[in-house]
């Protein structure tokens, strides 16, 4: 059985989603109080768009200028789309989250 075939138990599942849940309030009650606990780390979100922006580019290039999902993309692309969008969030929560 190699690593990947591993699944949390159930306690560890609602631990994350309890940690992601804590760290999302705190950020949505930074940014409401615009206060900035960690700014230096806002390059993720940055990266994070980045990714996101060259996987849409790529669609744009084939000639397809609305796309939502991954629908049109190949799975290169598409792994960099959701590369970006999960950078993107985390560069949220460790910006405001503090």
């Amino acid at each position: 059985m190699s690593i990947g075939d591993e699944e949390l138990a159930p306690l560890g599942k609602v631990g994350i989603l309890l940690l992601l849940a804590l760290a999302a309030i705190t950020a949505a009650f930074h940014i409401a109080t615009g206060q900035v606990p960690t700014p230096g780390a806002f390059w993720i979100t940055g990266l994070g768009f980045a990714l996101f922006a060259s996987a849409k580019i790529a669609v744009i290039a084939r000639g397809r200028w609305i796309s939502f999902g991954t629908g049109a993309m190949s799975d290169g692309v598409a792994n960099l789309y959701r590369a970006g969008y999960w950078l993107m969030i985390l560069g949220v929560l460790v910006t405001f989250g503090g």
